[in-house]
C-alpha cells in the first residue's frame, strides 16, 4: 500500500506542506505527543520536536511527503541527529517506500542493543496506515467492496492512501488487460464509495500518481468497465524488420553486416548482469538518422534466439511510433514479460499483471516472476525503438514520461530485467526539455553505443550481397562509385544500392550506369515524381503529421492513395499509427534537403601531385592510367592512388580505367581547382571537427590525430599512419586557407579562400617572422586604395607608405600577387562585413602576432625591446639595437590593437595613423 499526499495542480507549497502537517499531527497524537517546535516546513519535508504528554519524554521527527524511495542518508543523517542533539528518540515518518540501502540500514540498526535501538521508530507506508487504522481516523482499505464492484479479485490493483484538501480517500486501480486502466475512490473514515461526480473530477485533478488513469464511480464499474475495456487494448508493435533485400525497411538479420563489436558489447552487458558483475541495467544505442539503430535491433533479437543464447537471453523490442497513449508503454511491458514466461523463462506459474500504475515493476507479481527468471540465471531485455518519437511531439508526452520512469526504475531496481532504447542523435533537444535532463539522468546507469559510419570492409560486404541479389558482379567503376558516393553512411548506400538494383532488374546494362550520377536529392526526386496527385497530398500529410493514425489519413486521402503509398515501401505501417520510411526522406519531403553528409575522405597525395596529373588530363578525350603515368611522370601504382583523389575532388570522373578532366575545370587552371578541392573540404568532416573547437585554440599535432581517430572510430591504423594522415589532412586545409601555423601547431581560421602562395609547397608557410612593416592604420589605408585602383603594377610608385603596407596585406593574404600586378583578394574580403573586421581577423591568424599577443597577456608592461629579444632568439636572428626598437615597437603596437579588440570584443580603431 502506498501514501500520498495530493494536491490539485498548481496549488502552493504551504497548501501541501498544511496536509503533510495533518497527517503527521494525527499520527502523533494517537500515540500522545503533542509539536513542541516547528523545526523546518517545506511541501514535501516537515522536520519537528515533540513532547509526550505523559513520560515529557522529547522526540525528534521528520517526515518525507516523497515520491521517490527513501535513500540510506536520510536515516544516516537522522541517526546523527538524534545522538549529536541527545534527544530522547528520532522518528522518520515516511509517506514513501525506503530504498534497498535504506532497508538494509533499518535492518542493521535494530541488531543493535536495545537500549539504542529503541531510540529510533521508522515508519513506511505501511506503518503509517496501520497507526492512523488503530488511532480510528481511517479504516483499513475496503478490499471486498472493490472486488464486488469490479466482479473479480483478479481485477484489482495496489491501494493507495490519498491525503487530499478534500479529505482522505482510498484509491485502488482496476486493470484492464492487466494494466492499470481506471480508479475507484472510497472515503478512507467509512469506506463509502465516492459517487460524487465533481468529488470525483477534484481527484482527477490532483497532483497524483494516478491522475493519467480515468477516474470513475465504483457503482455501475463493470458495464462501464466492459465498454472500456473494449477501448483500452492495446496493440503493441514489435521492430519490423525488411521483407527483402530491396526493402526500405531496416535490414533482414541474414543481410545485416557489421556493427560486431556494439553487439558483442550488448551481449556482454547480458552475460555481466546474469553473473552479477555489474550495475546497469539499461542501453542505449545513439547515431545520426539512418545509421541502422532499428536494424541492429534486429540483429539482436535474432541473435539472442540462437542455440547458444535462446535459453539464456530474451530481447523484445518495440516500435515506439505505434504509441498514441500512455498504456502503450505498461502494455509493452507486460507483452514482453507473457512472451518471455511463455518460452520457458521464469516462472510459468505467475499470473503477471501491472497493479503498480507509478511503478510497474514495483508490482508484486512482476517482482515474483522477475526474482523467478533471476533465480534461473535467465536475463528478458525490453528494448524501445525509434525513442525520439515520444519527446518529438507534445501529443506523446505522456507516453514518454511513462517510458522515462520506466526506464529509470529498471535502472534503480536491479535484477536481471535490462531495458534499452535508441535514440536519433541528430534530433534537436533544448537543454530545458525533459528529455534532456532524462539523457543525462541515466548516464550513471547507461551505457551507450554511438554508431559510426561504416568501415570501408563494411560498405564492401554490403555491396557483396547486393551483387548476390542482382546474380552478377559489379563493374569495378560502379562498384567505386557506390563506395565513393556514399562515404560509410548505411541509409545512403542502401538508397544508392535500391536504385541500382532497380535499374539493374529491368535490364539496363551496367555500362549504361556508369555516368549516373548517384545524387540522393536525385534519387528522392525521381520516388516523388513516379507519385500521382492524390498520392503525392497524402505523402505530404503522413509526413507533416507522423506519427499519425490510420483512420486519419484514410479520412483525409482515401484508401486508394494511402494503400498505394505503403506498396511501394514510402509509407509504413506501426499498429494503427503510420510514418514516412525512413526520418530521412521526411525531411526532404517537409524541407527539400538532405542531411549534410560530411567528407569521410583520406587524401592519398597532396597538391603538387594532384596538379601535375589534372595537367595531362582533357575534358574530352579520356587517357588511360599508363598514358598518365608517362606524361606526369610517375609510376602506374602513384596514378591510380592520385586518380582516386581527384575522383573525389570532384575534378575528373573514371570510366573504364580511363580519367577524363571535369568539364568545370577545362582548361586546367590551379586556382579553379585549388577553390573546387577548398569546396569539398568545406564539408570534410576533419574541418568541421577543428571548427567546433573553441576559437584560437591551439591545435597540436596529437590533438588533431585525436579528433581523426573519433571521426574514424574502426579503423585500426599503426600509430605512425594516424600522424601521416593527419599531417597530410592539416596541410590540406593550411593550402584551402582553414588553419594557419602557430607554435608547432595550427589555430583554426576560415580565410574564405584558398592561399595561393602556399599551393605545391606545404612545407614552405609563413616559416619567416612577420616584422610589421607598417602600421595596422597605414596597412587599411593600403587596402582602401587597392580596391579602387583595383589592381597595381608591380614596378608602379606607390604614396607614401603604400609599398610597405602591400607588403603585410600580401602576408595576411589580402592582397594577392598576379604575374605583373598588385590585386585586392576580392574572393576573401567578401567573407567580411568591412575592410576594418578584414585586416583585424586575418592579421589574428599570423603566427608571429598570436605569439605577440600572448606574450602582452602574460606581461602587460613588456617593452618593445624585450619583444624583439623574444623573436630575435627564436627565429635566430642578429638585429641591431635600432632594428630591435623598430620591429619591436612595431610588433607591439599590432599585439595591443588586437588584444584590445579581443578585451573589448568589438574592434577598435586602427592605430599608427600620422
Amino acid at each position: 500500500m502506498k501514501i500520498e499526499v495530493a494536491v490539485p495542480v498548481g496549488a502552493s507549497t504551504k497548501e501541501r506542506g498544511d496536509l503533510l502537517e495533518q497527517l503527521c499531527s494525527r499520527l502523533l497524537k494517537a500515540q500522545s505527543y503533542a509539536v513542541e517546535t516547528e523545526i523546518r516546513f517545506t511541501a514535501t519535508e516537515l522536520d519537528l520536536l515533540c513532547k509526550h504528554k505523559v513520560s515529557g519524554k522529547r522526540i525528534y521527527v521528520e517526515c518525507k511527503a516523497w515520491r521517490d524511495n527513501i535513500d540510506a542518508n536520510v536515516l544516516k543523517n537522522l541517526a546523527g541527529t538524534m545522538l549529536f542533539q541527545d534527544y530522547d528518540e528520532a522518528w522518520l515518518i515516511s509517506t514513501a517506500e525506503f530504498g534497498k540501502e535504506a532497508k538494509g540500514f533499518v535492518e542493521e540498526w535494530q541488531r543493535k542493543p536495545k537500549e539504542l535501538s529503541g531510540r529510533m521508530s521508522f515508519y513506511n507506508p505501511s506503518l503509517v496506515i496501520e497507526a492512523l487504522v488503530n488511532a480510528g481516523t481511517i479504516k483499513s482499505s475496503p478490499s471486498d467492496k472493490a472486488e464486488e464492484a469490479a466482479g473479480s479479485s483478479n481485477a484489482i490493483g495496489d491501494w493507495t492512501l490519498s491525503v487530499t484538501p478534500f479529505g482522505d480517500f482510498w484509491l485502488v486501480t482496476i486493470l484492464s488487460g492487466g494494466i492499470p486502466a481506471r480508479v475507484i475512490a472510497y472515503h478512507a473514515r467509512d469506506c463509502q464509495p465516492v459517487t460524487d461526480q465533481q468529488l470525483i473530477k477534484n481527484l482527477q485533478s490532483i497532483d497524483s500518481s494516478l491522475r493519467d488513469l480515468e477516474f470513475v464511480p465504483a457503482v455501475g464499474l463493470k458495464n462501464h468497465a466492459e465498454k472500456q475495456d473494449r477501448e483500452q487494448l492495446v496493440d503493441v508493435v514489435q521492430v519490423q524488420y525488411a521483407d527483402s533485400w530491396s526493402d526500405y525497411r531496416p535490414s533482414r538479420p541474414q543481410d545485416f553486416v557489421g556493427r560486431q563489436k556494439d553487439q558483442d558489447r550488448v551481449f556482454d552487458l547480458f552475460k555481466d548482469i546474469i553473473e552479477k558483475n555489474t550495475q546497469t541495467r539499461v542501453f542505449s544505442f545513439t547515431g545520426d538518422s539512418g545509421m541502422g539503430k532499428s536494424s541492429i535491433i534486429s540483429k539482436i533479437v535474432h541473435r539472442s534466439k540462437n542455440i547458444r543464447n535462446r535459453a539464456k537471453y530474451f530481447v523484445f523490442a518495440v516500435d515506439v511510433r505505434a504509441a498514441a497513449t500512455p498504456s502503450y508503454v505498461y502494455s509493452a511491458l507486460l507483452r514482453c514479460l507473457k512472451s518471455a514466461q511463455h518460452v520457458g523463462f521464469g516462472d510459468s506459474s505467475v499470473a503477471i499483471t501491472i497493479t503498480d500504475a507509478s511503478n510497474p515493476l514495483n508490482s508484486p507479481s512482476i517482482r515474483d516472476y522477475l526474482a523467478s527468471v533471476e533465480r534461473k540465471e535467465q536475463l528478458v531485455a525490453l528494448v524501445l525503438d525509434q525513442f525520439e518519437e515520444l519527446y518529438s511531439k507534445p501529443e506523446l508526452y505522456d507516453v514518454f514520461e511513462r517510458a522515462r520512469s520506466l526506464l529509470l526504475s529498471a535502472a534503480a531496481m536491479g535484477g536481471n530485467l535490462c531495458l534499452g532504447f535508441a535514440w536519433k542523435s541528430d534530433s534537436t533537444t533544448h537543454n530545458e526539455h525533459p528529455a534532456y535532463y532524462f539523457w543525462h539522468s541515466l548516464a550513471d546507469y547507461r551505457f551507450t553505443q554511438k554508431l559510426a559510419p561504416f568501415t570501408d570492409p563494411d560498405s564492401a560486404a554490403v555491396i557483396n550481397i547486393f551483387e548476390r541479389e542482382i546474380g552478377q558482379k559489379l563493374h569495378t567503376d560502379l562498384r567505386h562509385n557506390l563506395l565513393v558516393s556514399s562515404q560509410g553512411y548505411p541509409w545512403l548506400l542502401k538508397k544508392l544500392c535500391i536504385h541500382l538494383y532497380a535499374k539493374i532488374s529491368a535490364g539496363i546494362e551496367q555500362a549504361a550506369l556508369l555516368e549516373n550520377k548517384l545524387d540522393v536529392s536525385t534519387l528522392f526526386d525521381g520516388d516523388l515524381a513516379e507519385l500521382n496527385h492524390s498520392e503525392r497530398a497524402c505523402l505530404n500529410f503522413v509526413a507533416q503529421r507522423a506519427p499519425v493514425d490510420w483512420f486519419e489519413v484514410l479520412e483525409m486521402s482515401g484508401a486508394e492513395a494511402l494503400n498505394s503509398l505503403i506498396h511501394r515501401r514510402l509509407v509504413i505501417k506501426s499498429g494503427d499509427r503510420l510514418n514516412i520510411y525512413w526520418d530521412i526522406f521526411r525531411e526532404y519531403i517537409l524541407t527539400k534537403k538532405v542531411p549534410a553528409i560530411p567528407l569521410r575522405y583520406l587524401p592519398v597525395t597532396d597538391f603538387s601531385s594532384i596538379y601535375q596529373v589534372i595537367k595531362t588530363l582533357s575534358s574530352e578525350h579520356p587517357k588511360s592510367v599508363t598514358e598518365i603515368a608517362r606524361l606526369a611522370n610517375f609510376s602506374e601504382g602513384t596514378v591510380q592512388n592520385i586518380g582516386t583523389d581527384i575522383n573525389i575532388f570532384g575534378l575528373a570522373t573514371r570510366e573504364s580505367g580511363e580519367y577524363l578532366l571535369a568539364a568545370d575545370q577545362a582548361p586546367a587552371d590551379m586556382l579553379k581547382i585549388l577553390r573546387a578541392i577548398r569546396q569539398k573540404f568545406t564539408k570534410h568532416a576533419f574541418t568541421l571537427t577543428l571548427k567546433d573547437k573553441p576559437s584560437n585554440t591551439l591545435i597540436l599535432v596529437d590533438d588533431a590525430v585525436n579528433s581523426l581517430k573519433e571521426i574514424f572510430p574502426n579503423n585500426n591504423y599503426a600509430e605512425k599512419t594516424w600522424r601521416s594522415y593527419t599531417i597530410r589532412l592539416c596541410r590540406w586545409l593550411e593550402i584551402c586557407g582553414f588553419l594557419s601555423r602557430s607554435d608547432g601547431g595550427w589555430i583554426y581560421r576560415d580565410k574564405g579562400d584558398v592561399v595561393i602562395d602556399r599551393a605545391g609547397q606545404p612545407g614552405r608557410i609563413k616559416r619567416g617572422i612577420f616584422t610589421a612593416a607598417t602600421s595596422p592604420a597605414i596597412a587599411l589605408d593600403t587596402l582602401k586604395w587597392l580596391l579602387d585602383q583595383k589592381a597595381v603594377g608591380k614596378k608602379a610608385v606607390l604614396p607614401k607608405g603604400y609599398r610597405n603596407g602591400v607588403t603585410v596585406l600580401s602576408r595576411l593574404n589580402l592582397v594577392t600577387t598576379a604575374s605583373t600586378d598588385f590585386v585586392p583578394n576580392a574572393v576573401r574580403l567578401e567573407k567580411y562585413s568591412s575592410l576594418l573586421e578584414a585586416l583585424w581577423t586575418e592579421s589574428g591568424t599570423e603566427p608571429t602576432l598570436v605569439e605577440a599577443v600572448r606574450a602582452l597577456e602574460v606581461d602587460p608592461n613588456i617593452s618593445g625591446k624585450d619583444l624583439a629579444s623574444h623573436f630575435e632568439k627564436k627565429f635566430g636572428l642578429r638585429w641591431t639595437t635600432a632594428t630591435q626598437h623598430r620591429h619591436g615597437h612595431a610588433l607591439r603596437q599590432w599585439a595591443n590593437w588586437l588584444l584590445d579588440g579581443k578585451q573589448r570584443s568589438t574592434i577598435p580603431p586602427c592605430p599608427g595613423r600620422g
